[in-house]
């Protein structure tokens, strides 16, 4: 985590190339939240059936707040914390904007945002927070940083009112999962229909065969290639990160939480869509390669990379030039669907 605290990361390109979650998640969240005892004091706005429907909750590794605004379409009043004070200086800075977007009333809400350690916040050491006063707790794109499971389960619980609820979320990796425009599939498309040329093209370079020999180059570079982005990772969270979180919910205590829910998905040539009732469904469609390349280049590993090996063309030549060999796609007229694996961990306060 400590590479999005660096002076030299583009706080703003994160915030513009990450993609940011969906309403339909906020939604499940929502539902979750609201099956809080009834003699709650926040089911009393639940029963009124009015926005917001907690009173207070904080967003532990908020970066620059993709995942903290939407909060406050569920509590009154967000506090968004971040170890980096550049992601929390961009943050602060969009707080009239983001507001305005969301069509939320900075009179009847408040956010804020603060530096600091996680795990120095949720032990309340200047944190001003009481205990058993919070109502949502979430971690998005962030659990994985975290390096005491047991203390911060502890810590959460000892923040949150009876019945309130801890809620972590990431993404893992996209997959393009269709296209529009040029591609190799195009290629014979002038061959008289009974050519063998064009027969055997189409026969073996079938959309699904592309899009599975994209996703292999992308693994390639982020992960496979010792020579690549793989070894430049911050470990063991991105390891972490990638099995989906499970070593994080094994160490979910039963004495402290009940009502555990987990929900994963992952993406594939066969299953391209995710169920946006029950899954996270985190996707960016009809975007340009250029997009595909700009979210790619704020990945930590290729950061990373970039400041032990000074190559910063990895992506913007290498990567690219091999992406359009293999495939046919055009840097200006492609257009792809990104689909992210993904996956949260919701779990109530006994």
């Amino acid at each position: 985590m400590s590479t999005f605290s660096k002076t030299n990361f583009k706080t703003l390109n994160y915030n513009s190339f990450r993609p940011h979650y969906p309403p339909s998640f906020y939604q499940i969240l929502g539902n979750y939240v609201e099956k809080h005892d009834a003699g709650s004091a926040s089911s009393a706005l639940v029963a009124e059936n009015q926005l917001p429907i907690v009173e207070r909750a904080i967003d532990l590794g908020c970066g620059t707040g993709v995942a903290t605004y939407p909060l406050l379409n569920l509590a009154r009043d967000v506090i968004g914390l971040d170890l980096s004070p550049l992601m929390i200086e961009t943050a602060n800075s969009l707080i009239e904007k983001r507001l305005a977007e969301l069509g939320i009333d900075a009179n009847k809400s408040s956010i804020i945002f603060k530096a600091g350690s996680v795990e120095d916040f949720v032990n309340k050491q200047g944190s001003g927070i009481e205990a058993e006063s919070v109502d949502l707790i979430t971690a998005a794109q962030c659990i994985h940083w975290f390096k005491d499971y047991d203390t911060f389960f502890e810590s959460s619980a000892k923040l949150l009112k009876k019945g309130g609820t801890l809620a972590y979320f990431y993404y893992i990796d996209p997959m393009i999962v269709d296209f529009s425009g040029p591609s190799k599939l195009d290629v014979g498309t002038d061959l008289p229909s009974d050519s063998k040329i064009d027969s055997a093209l189409r026969s073996r370079l079938s959309k699904n065969e592309l899009l599975q020999k994209a996703y292999e180059l992308y693994n390639k570079y982020a992960y496979d290639d010792p020579k690549l982005i793989g070894p430049y990772w911050e470990q063991p969270g991105r390891s972490i990160l990638k099995h989906y979180c499970v070593e994080v919910n094994k160490k979910i205590p039963k004495k402290l939480y009940t009502d555990v829910e987990i929900e994963t998905f992952t993406a594939s040539v066969e299953t391209p869509t995710a169920n946006s009732e029950r899954d996270l469904d985190l996707k960016k469609l009809g975007i340009s390669l250029q997009d595909y390349l700009n979210y790619f280049s704020t990945y930590s590993g290729f950061h990373n990379y970039k400041e032990r090996t000074g190559d910063e063309t990895l992506l913007t030549k290498d990567f690219l030039n091999e992406l359009i060999e293999i495939t046919g796609w055009d840097l200006e007229k492609t257009k792809i669907d990104l689909v992210w694996n993904t996956g949260y961990t919701f779990l109530r306060k006994k």
